[in-house]
């Protein structure tokens, strides 16, 4: 009994190993992702989230006021490790302010993350496909010249989504679903 039980959650079981999706509309995963502003250092931004039927939305203002510039959106991500995953795939939207993936190895904020920049997509769903090790490095907004490691995957605690640009304006950014494969 025990052996068909195996045989018969083999294919689930390889499957989760092969790829692992947050799926915002379907699955509704938007619930336990949160907004942190640059109000927590002074700023003015405002960023919003909104779960719709089939997206997670996330919009707002960056202003550079009070040594402002940033809002972001995040989640802790500790539950699961992605080390065995060599790519990210996003399909999403935006407009105004571009933003970027990262991934955080700790709770501290000055503790360098890694992070991609998305392009602008206007009114378009866009899908697009990263290569996990190409995440470049950044220690409080500053490139550093070091990629992300396929070792540093296993001490992901934090996936989210930050404005890339330190500039007035708003933001629109909709995400359908984060698949890693």
């Amino acid at each position: 009994m025990k052996t068909y039980l195996i045989i018969l959650l083999f294919p689930f079981l390889m499957q989760q190993q092969n790829n692992y999706q947050i799926d915002f509309g379907e699955e509704k995963k938007g619930l336990y992702w949160s907004v942190v502003n640059d109000g927590v250092m002074g700023g003015l931004s405002r960023g919003r989230k909104k779960l719709t039927k089939n997206s997670l939305l996330f919009k707002g203002n960056v202003s550079l006021d009070n040594n402002g510039g940033f809002s972001s959106l995040r989640r802790s991500f500790s539950e699961f490790d992605i080390s065995n995953f060599e790519y990210v795939e996003i399909k999403y939207r935006s407009s105004g302010i571009s933003l970027a993936l990262t991934f955080a190895v700790s709770r501290r904020w000055y503790v360098p993350n890694y992070k991609v920049s998305l392009d602008e997509t206007s009114s378009k769903w866009k899908t697009v496909t990263i290569k996990l090790t190409d995440l470049r490095k950044y220690y409080i907004g500053k490139a550093m010249n070091e990629k992300l490691k396929k070792e540093t995957l296993k001490e992901i605690i934090r996936i989210g989504f930050i404005t890339n640009e330190k500039k007035y304006g708003d933001f629109e950014f909709e995400i359908d679903y984060i698949k890693f494969k």
